[in-house]
């Protein structure tokens, strides 16, 4: 029995310790406005205390709508997005605090954080905290390989780029054109100077629409059918339209997922 014990608290500590080493290479924390189990954006403040929180133990984070740094708006991959879980529990909340890279996989998932208080946002907020206590334990410091690891194509082979030169060739190839996954159909991206053109690729590519560069906000108004509507480019990259439904008359929210 001491023996399995023993087995188990090093695997958790190895994977802590894995964890620790994999966020390291992340350089900031994207937290949503909203959770998916509140109906409102930051209700009870606890969208913004988790961003407080991880500024506090020592990540760079940014709330989704923030003015995000430059290299940040170019590639998203260098964040992690930050997502708490609500546990179901009787006279009891339960909070857990997850991270996920940009491809949706879960790097890090905090132990339940647990309030008795009767009160909604003192509950919320004490099992937010509690759930921290895991990532104060992370001692985050990042380690920038993901800039050291990156290399231009036409340089020495064993020449490392700079983050700035970094960003150049990203944007360069950003800007030009992007592809895009929609209900299981390609949509082609290519920059223009009021915006993209937005073309559909199936057995070839057609042009469905426009996108242009609003002047008063960094949105996108778009005309493309029953696609119109007003979009704009999240932390990851992705291309999310906000229209309005022909049949309901509904807004719905539409994601582009960066290719």
């Amino acid at each position: 029995m001491l023996r399995i014990l023993f087995i188990g608290i090093i695997t958790i500590s190895a994977l802590r310790v894995n964890a620790q080493s994999e966020i390291n290479d992340f350089k900031y924390v994207v937290v949503p406005d909203n959770y998916t189990f509140f109906k409102g954006k930051d209700v009870y403040q606890i969208n913004s205390l988790t961003k407080f929180l991880f500024n506090k133990y020592g990540f760079e984070a940014y709330m989704n709508g923030d003015d995000y740094p430059e290299d940040l708006k170019i590639n998203g991959c260098k964040a992690l997005q930050a997502d708490v879980k609500r546990k179901s529990g009787v006279f009891v909340t339960k909070l857990t605090v997850e991270l996920k890279d940009c491809n949706g996989r879960i790097v890090f998932t905090s132990s339940e954080g647990r309030s008795r208080e009767k009160e909604f946002k003192p509950a919320y907020h004490e099992a937010l905290r509690e759930a921290f206590k895991d990532v104060e334990g992370l001692h985050y410091n990042y380690n920038g390989n993901k800039e050291k690891s990156v290399r231009i194509k036409g340089q020495q082979e064993e020449g490392v780029v700079s983050e700035e030169m970094q960003a150049v060739a990203l944007s360069s190839s950003i800007e030009s054109t992007i592809s895009y996954l929609f209900n299981n159909t390609i949509f082609v991206f290519k920059k223009q100077e009021y915006g993209f053109e937005i073309f559909k690729h199936e057995e070839k590519e057609m042009l469905v629409g426009k996108a242009f560069k609003s002047k008063i906000s960094k949105s996108y108004i778009v005309q493309a059918g029953d696609l119109s509507g007003n979009g704009y480019f999240d932390a990851y990259s992705n291309f999310i339209l906000e229209r309005i439904n022909p049949v309901t008359n509904k807004i719905v929210t539409d994601t582009f997922a960066r290719q």
